[in-house]
């Protein structure tokens, strides 16, 4: 770390997608120096402006700050983030603290936690939820699990960027296991209401007041994510239960659901346009 960096006010935010971006302004606006890193040099270049620092690649963070959030895309993602020719793992110091964020499964998340402290590293698994908006605003929902030295170093961390907290356990894969459930009831209740509506709209409800209607009770909270990428937070679900023997009959039944909406190009739509899938099926009313 360079000489007069405040390791206690200092943070790097590796992933600045939509949520990555979001914490890494809302670490800005709590007076942390912020140290980014993305492939795409536009969103490193637009944290600059705003106040923050770029570095070139996960290892350049890790020599300039010894605390560090992790917000890919994907498993594998994290494992080059941290592990790879240029991952951060390599240059943290010893005692630094890894705010795993990704959505990984459980094992995963165990497993990247074992690696960590391997090499003196701290890490909390930490994934998060809320969505873009109250990404930006600080407003996300963390469920975090770890040791409580590494929620004792990332505490101000999260404080600056989430609006909730829920401590899970100490043990590595709990936090992820919180966020598996949810991703499992997304997908079940969107495609349960989907069938719902369905059959509403079949039976002569006009389609935009049924939508007003659910939309003010408690019957679902849409998940605000492409078809596409709740489709795959499903199937990754349904692949941890199966390593942990858990039977899945709901969720498999959801899947196939967000499998024929990718299938008929709706991968990318939002909740609503799984109605349609149902729409197809059934066909038109029979008459007589």
């Amino acid at each position: 770390m360079s000489d007069g960096a405040e390791p206690a006010r200092s943070a790097g935010v590796i992933g600045l997608g939509s949520m990555g971006m979001g914490v890494a302004l809302s670490l800005l606006r709590a007076g942390f120096r912020v140290v980014g890193c993305d492939l795409d040099a536009a969103k490193c270049m637009s944290l600059v402006i705003h106040g923050g620092e770029a570095a070139g690649s996960p290892a350049d963070v890790g020599r300039r700050t010894d605390r560090v959030i992790v917000l890919a895309a994907t498993a594998e993602q994290v494992e080059e983030v941290l592990f790879g020719a240029e991952g951060v793992a390599g240059t943290l110091p010893k005692g630094g603290v890894v705010v795993q964020s990704t959505s990984v499964p459980p094992d995963v998340a165990a497993a990247i936690g074992r690696r960590l402290a391997e090499r003196d590293l701290l890490m909390l698994d930490a994934p998060v939820g809320g969505g873009p908006v109250r990404a930006a605003e600080g407003r996300m929902v963390v469920m975090a699990s770890g040791p409580e030295d590494a929620f004792a170093r990332a505490e101000d961390l999260i404080a600056a960027a989430s609006g909730t907290l829920h401590r899970v356990g100490t043990e590595h894969g709990q936090g992820s296991a919180v966020k598996a459930v949810e991703q499992m009831l997304t997908g079940i209740h969107a495609a349960a209401v989907a069938e719902a509506t369905a059959f509403g709209i079949r039976a002569g409800v006009d389609p935009q007041r049924l939508s007003e209607i659910l939309a003010a009770g408690p019957f679902h909270i849409p998940s605000q994510r492409p078809l596409g990428i709740v489709g795959t937070d499903l199937g990754n679900v349904m692949d941890a239960a199966r390593r942990l023997t858990v039977p899945t009959p709901l969720a498999a039944s959801a899947l196939q659901l967000f499998t024929m909406a990718a299938a008929v190009g709706l991968g990318r739509e939002g909740d609503g346009a799984l109605v349609r899938i149902f729409e197809k099926l059934a066909g038109k009313p029979q008459e007589g």
